[in-house]
């Protein structure tokens, strides 16, 4: 809650007390009606009503918005296609739990797995289509030893409306499961080309701390953000633009990529690639902002 809330709150709790003391709402002589009659409390209420007098005022003279209303997707993410160029979806759309989902805090993400047909041959491409759930794990698994650079783990969540913070980054949840960073580099890809000066990735190398496996375990991990029109890779600059007063309206998407690639120049090869393919499906689905700031979102 804002600070204009507590203090509009606070004038209202004042107010009503006042009107129940006029109205001899307390007992007369009693020592809670005493002290309400002290100078200091009616300094501290007339300053109270002034201020939220004054607050409320300036917001609407001002056109401050505390709150921000939501921004609706031009299509759902998941219509994200699942051919991206040489890269195809291998894994299957599945809705999450109401518990993970609440957790997530959005209803609107995908999890998904793409491979490079231009490293698999056509027959595994077909066992993967037919495959059961079990068998594509596997299968997947197997690619995964054999072709690191063939498999891309790629995430998109959509946040709008009530959004004040960035929760949910790897920074904390890879920690969080047991992973250490190792490598963090700040990287501008060719495929981040003509789309703005803040147009980044954080990219970042976690090894398994957790002792779950003989072998070391290394993830590559790369994530920015499309909040409010704009690319950004700081989850504090996701955050200002979210806290822009002046602002009616406020989104953010959370991209992510993750490759089990050892070779770190590798990784950042294959995700470029990849992003080179996918970022301008995402655009498709977000928000047009300029349309949101012209006029009311339909």
């Amino acid at each position: 809650m804002s600070v204009a809330n507590w203090i509009e709150i606070l004038a209202v709790f004042v107010a009503v007390t006042i009107v129940v003391i006029a109205f001899g709402g307390l007992r007369a002589g009693s020592p809670v009606r005493r002290a309400l009659r002290q100078p200091s409390f009616a300094v501290a209420a007339a300053v109270l009503l002034v201020s939220a007098a004054t607050l409320t005022g300036a917001t609407k003279l001002m056109s401050l918005h505390f709150k921000k209303l939501p921004v609706e997707l031009r299509k759902p993410v998941d219509t994200v296609p699942a051919r991206l160029g040489p890269w195809m979806q291998v894994s299957k759309d599945q809705a999450l739990s109401k518990e993970f989902v609440d957790v997530l805090g959005t209803e609107k993400y995908f999890f998904r797995d793409y491979l490079d047909t231009r490293l698999i041959d056509e027959p595994t491409m077909q066992r993967l289509q037919n495959a059961t759930d079990q068998e594509r794990f596997a299968l997947l698994d197997a690619i995964r030893k054999a072709h690191p650079q063939a498999i891309v783990n790629f995430a998109v969540t959509y946040y709008t409306g009530m959004v004040d913070t960035v929760a949910h980054i790897p920074d904390r949840c890879y920690i969080a499961d047991g992973f250490q960073p190792s490598q963090y580099d700040l990287v501008k890809w060719p495929a981040f080309a003509g789309r703005g000066e803040s147009a980044a990735a954080r990219f970042i190398n976690f090894e398994d701390q957790a002792g779950r496996s003989k072998a070391l375990i290394t993830r590559n991990v790369a994530y920015f953000f499309h909040v409010n029109g704009r690319y950004e890779s700081d989850p504090i600059g996701v955050r200002v633009s979210l806290q822009d007063l002046f602002q009616r309206y406020g989104y953010y998407a959370k991209i992510e990529l993750m490759t089990l690639l050892d070779d770190r120049a590798k990784a950042a090869e294959v995700m470029n690639d990849f992003l080179t393919h996918a970022l301008p499906a995402v655009e498709e689905c977000l928000p047009d902002w300029n349309k949101v700031i012209a006029g009311p979102v339909e």
